[in-house]
């Protein structure tokens, strides 16, 4: 008796098993990605001398000396245009060359190193060109018994055409490269 009633149960239960996968079938179709990627223009490329005192800060963020730093920063900016080729994301990669500090006092010489992709100003409400940019790097002591290595920031101010490319750029605090004309 047990086994006619589960070959009854089974027999109620395929018909609608197969018409759920039939409507399952019937359901789906091709799945599509978004038809448009934004499209990256080319790289472009600046470098600049600056030399500028700041303010450094340690890893665990508690505030250090002030130095002196001089050196060549090189800057790489890309655009991400949408299909009808307005500029719709911006990056910023920056690396340093030839960079040294010297604290305040003279007492203490490092060497600047490293790479940083900016982080930009947001544009509320709605999405622009950023025309500021924070980058960091590390200041490494050029005496081995000197305390540990530093951090800095410096802020870039950026310009840019109708088109996502790079116009200017300068190291805010630098002769002709204040901040007043940004809203």
């Amino acid at each position: 008796m047990r086994t006619l009633n589960r070959r009854f149960a089974m027999q109620k239960a395929l018909p609608v098993l197969v018409f759920g996968l039939a409507t399952i079938a019937s359901a789906t179709h091709e799945a599509r990605a978004d038809s448009t990627k934004p499209k990256e223009t080319p790289t472009e490329t600046v470098s600049l001398k600056f030399g500028k005192t700041e303010i450094t800060y340690s890893i665990d963020g508690s505030e250090g000396p002030g130095v002196v730093v001089e050196g060549t920063l090189h800057v790489a900016s890309q655009a991400l245009l949408s299909s009808d080729g307005t500029p719709i994301g911006f990056t910023l990669h920056t690396n340093l060359s030839d960079a040294f500090a010297e604290s305040l006092d003279g007492a203490t010489a490092y060497v600047a190193v490293g790479a940083s992709d900016g982080i930009p100003q947001e544009c509320q409400p709605t999405g622009c060109p950023p025309p500021l940019w924070t980058v960091t790097f590390r200041l490494l002591p050029l005496n081995p018994g000197s305390r540990s290595s530093l951090l800095f920031d410096a802020t870039l101010k950026t310009r840019y055409a109708a088109d996502g490319t790079l116009v200017n750029v300068c190291v805010v605090g630098q002769e002709d490269c204040d901040t007043n004309d940004i809203p």
